[in-house]
């Protein structure tokens, strides 16, 4: 009976998170094709054609939802939606950093329905706890990790991938989507560092190449800025725009970037 229960619960749960999570099939795709041969071939004029159409329908579908929505909260509630930069770029933030979270949510919500089922303990909120600290810490491990795992990329790409067809798109794509998510980690990394530019400037060279309080600083101030901000809300449009493109040289990337466009579309 257990097993089957288990069956029911798990088995719904892991089909929904493998076909709609980012992390299982959009994401991991993209980086797993910059390290595996090609088997498939493209004419780069067929899929230019192709990712013309699919971006002209995805910003259609992004555009029609956004004035539905607006026009619907006009007439219902005094706060409007507005489709704006900042949406679009917090919306593909939230596609890239939510996977690790909705795979632990899975698990420890049947972890909590076989302990209610079996023992018949409390599992509400009081006694469970919001596990709030050990979501932080994935979303700062995990967006950690596609960073690293960009620049892994290129290093591949530098000592042996720039010999293998479509690799360089996959690079690029990898790239983006770790100045995607460039921004929260550092926020979670060093955004509430104690410290300040004051107690920065105060220190002399020895003591601020000893103290890893300066180098979260620095890191704070070259990346938690207006400019860089600004640079990254636009980076994702800009390549959208340009990506169709691309193809024309690179072909494979249309493969990539259908995969990302499956789940961002369905995210905003």
């Amino acid at each position: 009976v257990c097993q089957f229960l288990i069956f029911m619960v798990v088995f719904p749960l892991w089909t929904k998170w493998l076909v709609t999570n980012p992390m299982p099939t959009q994401i991991g795709f993209n980086y797993y094709s910059v390290f595996a041969k090609r088997t498939y071939h493209f004419s780069s004029v067929g899929m230019f054609g192709f990712m013309l159409a699919v971006q002209i329908l995805s910003w259609g579908m992004v555009i029609a939802s956004s004035m539905r929505y607006t026009l619907s909260t006009s007439m219902e509630a005094n706060e409007v939606i507005m489709l704006t930069m900042d949406n679009i770029w917090r919306s593909t933030q939230l596609f890239y950093i939510t996977a690790p979270l909705l795979g632990y949510s899975i698990i420890k919500g049947v972890q909590d329905y076989m302990r209610y089922q079996m023992y018949g303990e409390d599992i509400s909120y009081w006694v469970g706890g919001d596990r709030g600290a050990m979501s932080t810490n994935l979303v700062k491990y995990w967006t950690l990790f596609l960073i690293l795992a960009a620049i892994a990329s290129w290093i591949y790409w530098a000592i042996a991938g720039h010999n293998q067809v479509g690799t360089t798109g996959s690079c690029l794509i990898v790239t983006l989507i770790a100045l995607d998510v460039l921004h929260p980690c550092t926020y979670l990394w060093v955004g509430t560092t104690k410290m300040t530019n004051e107690k920065a400037a105060a220190l002399t060279w020895s003591q601020a190449l000893t103290t890893k309080g300066w180098y979260e600083r620095q890191i704070n101030n070259l990346i938690l800025n207006q400019t860089v901000t600004g640079f990254m809300k636009w980076l994702g449009p800009a390549w959208f725009v340009a990506m169709p493109f691309l193809t024309l040289v690179m072909p494979y990337i249309g493969v990539n970037q259908a995969f990302m466009m499956v789940g961002s579309t369905t995210n905003r």
